[in-house]
């Protein structure tokens, strides 16, 4: 009898030994899994009406459509500095689990331009990239260029006073206007605004020529005919406007990428880093998400976890410093 007790002594120990095990292999999950307690403020370091600020509200509507997260995600726009106030004011909240921030390629370069005390991607907590973004030349209606080649011979023949817009300097509208500008041996005048929306709105006013625009920036002054675009910066064209034909078809090595991601404040744990990865992950998975934002504004889906985002976060801050410097930006 003392042998049989005494085994089952052992197996009670191995059991809860067993039991223990298990509770740490589940995670925080099995302690209870970290989630917001509190409204999340959703920082858009750019103005109001651009392609940041469609994004951020894009993700708030579709994650409360599909009841993902127990808080609302209360988007706070917060520009200035080419984006880099809002991004600064994110990396200065260390520790704060209630803040998101829209990330996208323009605050990588825009704290190279910046200089000491703008914060980069290094000071923040990068959460995951959701998808990739496209690039256009766009003109009102009535514009008199109705091409992308008269454009180039315009441009040519008046070098440095034809108009372009685009958002912020030395952010992706006036690299990747660079890029257009190499390939064609042409020198445009490039005004910087606070967001895609003034861009817009100042392309309509008659006070530019051309403007740079992500589709979700001028899509409903397409539908309404008040603008159209002449080239996407893409290897294919879009499927929303198929009379647009891409740079490459016309003679013209011009591509850009750019990502649209989320990041977080430094500091947070990686338990409220992980909640907000696979938060956005679920959300990049909903029909809801594929319908009314990358197919509606014509975006390609990328989703990279945080790991991998940081690595192309990286490579794009290389790809970035060349263009800058040719720019005259950075030395």
């Amino acid at each position: 009898m003392g042998a049989i007790k005494g085994g089952h002594r052992v197996l009670a120990v191995l059991l809860l030994a067993l039991v223990v095990l298990t509770a740490f292999a589940a995670g925080p999950a099995a302690a209870g899994e970290w989630k917001p307690t509190k409204p999340i403020q959703f920082i858009v370091p750019y103005a109001p009406g651009g392609g940041s600020d469609v994004l951020a509200r894009s993700i708030g509507q579709v994650i409360q459509g599909a009841k993902l997260n127990p808080t609302p995600l209360i988007v706070v726009n917060q520009g200035g500095g080419s984006g880099t106030v809002g991004t600064t004011s994110v990396a200065q909240s260390p520790g704060n689990e209630h803040m998101l921030l829209t990330f996208i390629s323009g605050q990588v370069a825009g704290p190279l331009v910046a200089g000491k005390g703008a914060a980069t991607y290094k000071d923040l907590t990068l959460i995951g990239n959701l998808a990739i973004d496209e690039q256009l030349i766009v003109v009102k209606w009535d514009s008199p260029y109705k091409t992308i080649e008269e454009v180039v011979a315009a441009a040519k023949q008046k070098a440095g006073t034809i108009t372009i817009g685009g958002t912020a300097t030395g952010q992706e509208d006036q690299m990747c206007n660079r890029i257009f500008e190499r390939a064609a041996g042409l020198t445009l005048r490039y005004i910087p605004f606070n967001s895609g929306g003034e861009v817009i709105t100042a392309l309509l006013g008659g006070h530019l020529e051309l403007a740079w625009a992500n589709p979700s920036e001028f899509f409903p002054q397409w539908e309404a005919k008040m603008v159209r675009p002449l080239a996407v910066a893409k290897e294919t064209r879009l499927p929303k406007f198929p009379d647009a034909p891409t740079f490459k078809e016309k003679g013209l090595d011009v591509t850009f990428k750019m990502f649209r991601g989320i990041a977080a404040p430094p500091g947070i744990s990686p338990a409220v880093a992980g909640y907000y990865e696979n938060l956005m992950k679920r959300l990049a998975e909903t029909p809801a998400w594929k319908e009314k934002y990358l197919e509606q504004y014509m975006l390609s889906p990328s989703w990279m976890g945080s790991k991998e985002f940081a690595t192309f976060v990286a490579q794009n801050e290389v790809q970035f410093k060349t263009l800058l410097i040719e720019l005259g930006l950075l030395k």
